[in-house]
């Protein structure tokens, strides 16, 4: 039995689908037989006459192959065309002048965290460092701008936010997230086909602390507050829930990865946890608010800023620290030595994801 499609004779739709005779000439009569793999001739020699003279013509498709060898061959065993593949985007960058130009203390979140940190003094060591380490900039109506800039250091874009100088939280009556890029393509200084990849919230900061453990959580607020009470660590932002792609992640590999999910999302960072372990992480999840969060603090979804703040106005900064100042050692230890990581999980409330 022959290992390709049989062929087949092409059937009559119309003086059209007819074509000349190769022995009488009629331009009408002549049928081809058609390859099964592609619908098209074999031959324009092979098919069937079907003139009312009687030709008679008829080359087979066998016949063909016994004259042809060469050809049977290619028909056999046709070249498998690759895939046409469209080339990738290259992605868009908007100039650094930018993010120096926006740097600015005036933002209603800078100083909510004022008044988090050292006593609202905008020259506390803590807001000097997170201004700096995070490159924060501020519009001209007191909204933070968070500069998404990648390993290379090249900015990808600045999500714009509103928030209440007083309570941190976000004013979401006053236009709602807005997006750099977007701006600057309405304003004409980015041309329309500007191609974002988000990055991480923070990645730059990667090759700046090459030897520190990764603390990944969803929001940008938790990662800039977690950082004033823990500056050991990487404090990374995924932008939200659904931004926790691979594609995003893969700047952490080979790093020591925490990752504090917030109160509705434990499980699904869990899952996730997998695969960026996949990728040649160490990670372990956070159970911290799973295990500690009120009936109350499920229904408003908190997140480990609102867990951090609560503990702030109970307590000092140095205060808060020291709860984890063990699990630091240990992951540090972790890192360098790699011991077991039983300490770590018992200390921390951590779960390991294997």
């Amino acid at each position: 039995m022959n290992n390709y499609n049989q062929p087949y004779l092409e059937k009559y739709t119309g003086r059209a689908s007819r074509h000349k005779c190769p022995k009488c000439g009629d331009p009408h009569s002549f049928a081809y037989y058609l390859d099964g793999n592609t619908g098209l001739p074999i031959d324009k020699t092979v098919g069937r006459c079907n003139h009312e003279s009687g030709c008679g013509y008829h080359y087979t498709p066998k016949q063909f192959f016994i004259d042809n060898p060469v050809k049977k061959e290619c028909f056999v065993n046709p070249v498998q065309q690759k895939p046409i593949q469209k080339p990738q985007r290259e992605i868009s960058y908007i100039p650094f002048q930018y993010v120096e130009k926006s740097a600015s203390y005036n933002s209603s979140f800078v100083c909510f965290l004022c008044g988090l940190f050292d006593r609202y003094s905008l020259e506390s060591p803590t807001i000097e460092r997170l201004m700096q380490d995070y490159a924060l900039g501020a519009t001209k109506d007191g909204s933070i701008i968070y500069w998404q800039i990648d390993t290379k250091g090249k900015v990808r874009t600045g999500k714009v936010m509103k928030y209440d100088p007083n309570t941190g939280h976000r004013v979401k009556d006053r236009g709602g997230i807005n997006w750099i890029h977007a701006i600057m393509k309405k304003q004409g200084l980015l041309p329309d086909d500007y191609h974002l990849v988000q990055c991480l919230f923070g990645e730059h900061l990667l090759k700046i602390y090459p030897t520190k453990v990764v603390a990944l959580v969803e929001s940008e607020k938790s990662a800039l507050i977690a950082s004033g009470v823990y500056p050991d660590y990487v404090w990374l932002a995924t932008g939200g829930k659904s931004q926790l792609s691979i594609d995003k992640l893969k700047v952490l590999q080979g790093r020591t990865v925490v990752m504090f999910p917030d109160v509705d999302g434990f499980e699904y960072w869990s899952n996730k946890a997998k695969e960026v372990e996949a990728i040649g992480c160490k990670v372990v999840v956070s159970d911290l608010l799973e295990k500690n969060a009120t009936d109350e603090d499920r229904a408003n979804k908190i997140d480990i800023a609102d867990w951090l703040i609560r503990c702030l106005s109970e307590s000092t900064v140095t205060e808060v620290k020291t709860a984890i100042t063990e699990t630091e050692k240990i992951l540090q230890a972790m890192i360098e030595a790699n011991p077991a990581l039983q300490l770590l999980i018992d200390t921390f409330d951590l779960e390991l994801v294997a």
